[in-house]
């Protein structure tokens, strides 16, 4: 029987959006630096991982989707995938009447500050975009996105995802009846699972604890 192989590391983003503070009534922290370098240099030393950035992931749904895609675009560097499902990406896709209402439910809108101003920002997942296509240097990661028929934000998953295949980032994107809840999410899961592609039988040599008298073992 083949097991995936996965360390999975959940922090709370206490509804910042994955991204740094902004305004002072916001979110009280550097969320997006914290995920992108902070944590992710946590767990190499607390645990046997690989430090490849091929082996390295950030996932999300909802709120989160979009901290995975805006954090995976920014920290492009740090991470091979990214896992977008139900991804709130409608801050600069949709009306800013829509978002000032239907899209700002729990006040989350503050951490974008005036859109007008923050639309060239990395708080713009296609400003992001924009800054991997333009620099020969980096490496957009690969993307799995998925969102529901009737879920509300389908249409801003539709965009970004158009805006990465575009630019020219491995996108694989599913659909499927659904809104936005934990029956669509906890089938979709497990599609990411596949896609990640991670098996016991291929990392288990590569990842195993490593002996501690070995000092020349660098993960």
């Amino acid at each position: 029987m083949n097991m995936a192989l996965l360390e999975v590391v959940m922090p709370s983003g206490d509804n910042s959006f994955y991204m740094d503070i902004l305004v002072k009534d916001g979110a009280l922290g550097d969320y997006g630096e914290f995920v992108g370098k902070e944590l992710v240099n946590v767990t190499w030393e607390m645990f046997p991982l690989s430090k490849k950035r091929e082996d390295t992931f950030i996932g999300g749904l909802s709120m989160g989707g979009f901290g995975a895609c805006r954090n995976g675009l920014k920290y492009s560097d740090v991470f091979g995938k990214a896992a977008v499902l139900s991804g709130a990406l409608h801050f600069y896709e949709y009306s800013r009447e829509w978002v000032e209402t239907t899209g700002n439910t729990i006040g989350e809108a503050r951490n974008f500050g005036n859109l007008d101003e923050t639309e060239n920002s990395d708080r713009n997942p296609r400003w992001l975009i924009r800054q991997i296509e333009e620099d020969p240097s980096r490496e957009f990661p690969a993307f799995y996105v998925a969102c529901g028929l009737q879920d509300h934000l389908i249409d801003a998953n539709r965009s970004i995802t158009a805006a990465l295949k575009e630019a020219g980032a491995d996108v694989v994107y599913e659909e499927g009846e659904g809104i936005h809840d934990w029956v669509f999410w906890d089938t979709y899961i497990q599609h990411v699972l596949k896609w990640l592609d991670i098996h016991m039988d291929d990392k288990a040599k590569e990842l195993r604890a490593p002996d501690p008298s070995d000092k020349s073992a660098d993960r």
